[in-house]
């Protein structure tokens, strides 16, 4: 990589992290071209060379999410062909719902990115593609680690999953729901332990 490339990157990664320090703030109307170039330090005209527009912005935090999320499904998924036991199996399940929903405070701001933006494609056409892949895609995850973890009906499973996960998100971003990570940890081993018997 030379100079140049590393210093682009590195202005590119400035500016995502500026946009997910003003969603997380003030939702997705928050994160303007003229905010973010403030909030990133980086002039507004540089801002829109490497991202186009507001909704090339919102593409942009959406890719850093997905694949913040992928590094973690990584380590979460074991080498294929793996023998599993039970408990390997749920551990399995557990961990790549954990890549997906990380509830550390230093990672709130990726599931209220995630969840500003689905709010957002109910009113603005222009997030109803990224919305979408982003609900095909998660369901993808889920029924990869269900196949993997021999759950029946991986299908069904994984919108169950889906649902599950969802609600949780939505109890950790909005003012109405649990903050409490280990209430979460628990609700999602117990609905593991149900899919994997003993």
């Amino acid at each position: 990589m030379t100079a140049r490339d590393a210093a682009t990157a590195a202005a590119k990664n400035r500016i995502v992290d500026a946009v997910f320090r003003l969603v997380a703030r003030g939702g997705v109307g928050a994160a303007s071209l003229r905010k973010v170039a403030d909030e990133s330090g980086i002039n507004i005209g540089s801002v829109r060379h490497h991202f186009g527009s507001h909704e090339g912005l919102m593409v942009a935090a959406a890719e850093e999410v997905g694949a913040r999320m992928a590094r973690r499904l990584e380590r979460a998924m074991p080498p294929t062909g793996s023998p599993l036991d039970v408990p390997g199996r749920r551990a399995l399940v557990e961990a790549v719902c954990h890549a997906v929903l990380p509830v550390a405070d230093d990672d709130r701001a990726e599931l209220i990115v995630l969840a500003e933006l689905i709010t957002a494609a109910r009113l603005r056409p222009e997030f109803r593609p990224l919305a979408t892949r982003m609900g095909t895609d998660l369901r993808a995850v889920f029924r990869e680690a269900l196949q993997a973890a021999g759950v029946r009906d991986a299908e069904l499973e994984a919108e169950r999953l889906t649902a599950v996960v969802g609600g949780l998100t939505f109890e950790l971003v909005y003012p109405h729901g649990s903050t409490d990570a280990s209430l979460v940890a628990e609700v999602l081993r117990r609905h593991v332990a149900d899919l994997i018997p003993a």
